[in-house]
């Protein structure tokens, strides 16, 4: 028995003397080992790894075994996590789902604020007898919320489910009501409002929303554009850009985490949501700032509240209980007004229980100017935790059913693999063919990319393969960082051609993307390789002239082909051109007859035709945007093979002409598949429009004989 206490004695003399740890390289030593295995131990009792983290805090915090201090490295690691998470969320936002969704992430937002703050200051009244500045303030924290198990969603690849954007665009709402309440209550409290006060908060907020939404983009646009080669410098960009939007926020009196929410915003249009640069923003985050946070608010946590009496225990149930009722509440009367399933209800509110970030600024701020006590700090501490704990627990369990239902949509109506060939022969065209075969490819398909470097067979031709092959491998790590996958192909073939070909069938390829950088010199504008590969391959076929980064173009113009609609792979080719335009968040113009612009948009589902700009034609002899091109410009062409129901002569010259006019221009050119008997299509029409394009190409055969036989001395008898 003495031998124990001895040891005990002992072990406690050690603790005292070494711990809390001081040596910042082991404080960072043990977080990473923290963050390496937490996760893994806790995901072994099906608890999520958010929490493994939070309880990781709890443990090695002052409130408990001491092990590690907040020091200001730590806290500046912390603080850096808080603004992540605010920045992804607005990073990562479907603009257009937003937009579609724009109404019912009001009626959330007003929900999820005015039900919590009401009740909340209601109890705080009549229940805890505070006054009413007090109440007031203490009851805007049950409206807060951090999107603290956004990474759950994230990882579940389900952002753009309706209730992930319902919610992100309920926070911009709640949160930034709240934190403006925050600084009005602060300074009514301080004594330091006054009539100038309304006018110097409406001013500074709305010099940062104009300094994040409007100047932001277009000083990202030309660094991009101007920094394209040091793509090491491009997340260094984005970091600063996270901090000094922060800071400018401060200035505008309201909480950082306002500020790098709408720099997320303001880099939406500007970061494709799959491109390397995205896929680096999210893999640095959720594998090192985000976890930080996590551990850091497991510190806040004081278990020895649990038994020091029964008051504190159960003040901090009530607010508990309120914080989790109030919440669920929002969410509830939200799915029951726009009926949505049980399962997104929950993940509405999941996401939106979880208080942290601005909670414990509200705390922080009430507890310094006195209207808060230490009763109210800690049962806030004891809310965060339990408020956390419900959040993943609910959100994963939702998302990862929702994430199986959507998954069972997309088997059930697929009807074919996605999987993109991108066959280079020219090392200087892989990655700009990487970058847009990422932006078009299906967000959810699990398949990898397939970059073929491919060499005719020749004496040279193990030297040139070996030369294409490491460029490939070098974009392709880059890619490997995130969660895309590359399988890289290689082939040495008598014919480029049929080596393309033949790959495709083996590898049952869907989409091939060739440069028109590669086949210059030939005198087809495409060269023999694209013009071949239209004839004897039945893939879809994209063939790029891109000149600058795509994230630097600020307008897209789509030109249909008439008769589009009634290809069998319209659909497909609709997705793709919808997916470029939406990640490369520009404004766009859509030009082609009147029926395949309306099922283009019904496709898309804008039937109100409110996401782009549509332009009806019933003549494609002459579209102004082709006379009138733009530097940031990029036109995509939806044209077809020839002999098949939508080819148009006028739209198959319009790239030539346009290359020829403006050859600084980039362009993008889809062919659909044609593995698929076609659609039965409107006879007339198409009839019509064939005899059309005969009439032009008479003229044009005329018009060049004529030409030819012209006497030098015609034109000034005319």
């Amino acid at each position: 028995m003495e031998s124990i206490q001895h040891y005990l004695f002992s072990l406690n003399q050690f603790l005292n003397v070494y711990l809390p740890l001081k040596n910042p390289v082991l404080i960072l030593a043990l977080t990473l080992l923290i963050i390496l295995f937490s996760p893994l131990l806790f995901k072994r009792f099906r608890i999520p790894g958010i929490i493994g983290l939070i309880i990781s805090g709890v443990l090695i915090g002052p409130n408990f075994f001491h092990i590690i201090e907040s020091t200001n490295s730590f806290e500046l690691l912390s603080k850096t996590g808080l603004l992540y998470i605010m920045f992804l969320a607005g990073l990562e936002i479907d603009m257009q789902e937003f937009s579609n969704n724009r109404s019912k992430s009001l009626v959330f937002g007003a929900f999820t604020f005015l039900i919590p703050i009401s009740i909340g200051y209601l109890v705080c009244v009549y229940v805890f007898h505070f006054p009413v500045w007090s109440s007031l303030l203490l009851a805007s924290m049950f409206s807060t919320h951090t999107l603290l198990s956004y990474p759950i969603v994230s990882n579940m690849g389900i952002i753009k489910n309706r209730a992930v954007q319902v919610t992100f665009g309920g926070t911009i709402i709640t949160d930034s009501a709240v934190l403006i309440l925050l600084g009005i209550i602060t300074n009514i409290v301080t004594g330091e409002i006054d009539n100038g006060f309304w006018l110097k908060i409406t001013i500074s907020l709305g010099l940062l929303l104009f300094a994040t939404l409007y100047l932001l983009p277009r000083i990202s646009r030309w660094f991009f554009r101007n920094i394209e080669a040091q793509a090491s410098s491009h997340y260094i960009y984005v970091l600063a850009v996270v901090f000094i939007s922060g800071f400018l926020s401060e200035l505008a009196g309201v909480e950082p985490i306002i500020g790098a929410f709408l720099a997320g915003l303001g880099l939406n249009k500007i970061i494709p949501h799959t491109s390397i640069l995205m896929n680096r923003v999210v893999f640095i985050g959720n594998t090192l700032f985000i976890p930080f946070f996590l551990i850091s608010a497991g510190m806040l946590v004081d278990l020895k509240l649990f038994f020091k009496g029964s008051e504190a225990l159960i003040f901090a149930g009530i607010l508990s209980a309120v914080g989790l009722f109030t919440k669920y509440a929002a969410a509830w009367l939200t799915s029951k007004v726009y009926k949505y399933t049980k399962h997104e209800r929950n993940l509405i509110f999941g996401l939106s229980v979880s208080h942290a970030a601005a909670t414990l600024a509200i705390i922080k701020v009430g507890f310094d100017i006195k209207l808060f006590d230490q009763n109210v700090v800690n049962g806030t501490i004891i809310l965060i935790l339990v408020s956390c704990l419900v959040s993943s627990f609910i959100t994963e369990r939702a998302a990862r059913n929702i994430a199986i239902e959507e998954k069972e949509v997309i088997l059930k109506n697929s009807d074919k693999v996605e999987r993109i060939l991108i066959p280079v022969s020219n090392p200087d065209n892989i990655q700009r063919l990487i970058d847009l075969a990422l932006l078009v490819k299906d967000q959810k398909s699990t398949e990898p990319l397939y970059p073929l470097s491919i060499v005719e067979d020749d004496a040279d031709a193990d030297e040139k393969l070996n030369i294409v092959r490491k460029v490939i491998e070098g974009v392709a790590e880059q890619i490997a960082s995130g969660d895309k996958k590359v399988e890289i192909l290689k082939k040495v073939d008598l014919s480029i051609v049929d080596g393309i070909v033949r790959t495709s069938r083996a590898y049952n390829i869907s989409d091939i993307l060739i440069s028109y950088k590669a086949q210059q010199g030939s005198s087809n504008l495409f060269g023999n390789v694209a013009a071949s590969l239209l004839v004897k391959s039945k893939q879809s076929i994209l063939i790029s002239k891109i000149l600058q980064p795509l994230n630097t173009f600020e307008r897209i113009i789509v030109i249909l082909s008439p008769n589009a609609e009634l290809e069998n792979g319209f659909t497909r080719s609709v997705f793709k051109i919808n997916a470029l335009i939406k990640q490369l968040g520009s404004s766009a113009m859509i030009y082609g007859s009147a029926n395949t612009i309306q099922i283009f948009s019904e496709i898309i589902g804008d039937k109100k035709k409110v996401f782009y700009k549509y332009n009806k034609l019933e003549n494609f002899d002459d579209i102004n945007e082709l006379n009138t091109t733009k530097e940031d410009d990029l036109f995509v062409f939806l044209s077809a093979r020839k002999q098949t129901l939508s080819y148009d002569y006028l739209v198959d010259e319009m790239p030539k002409k346009l290359n020829k006019s403006n050859e600084f221009t980039s362009f993008i050119i889809i062919y659909p598949d044609i593995s698929k008997t076609l659609h039965e299509g409107r006879i007339t029409d198409i009839t019509s429009t064939s005899i059309d394009q005969r009439y032009v190409q008479v003229k044009q055969f005329t018009g060049k004989i004529t030409g030819i036989f012209k006497k030098e001395g015609d034109e000034d008898l005319t």
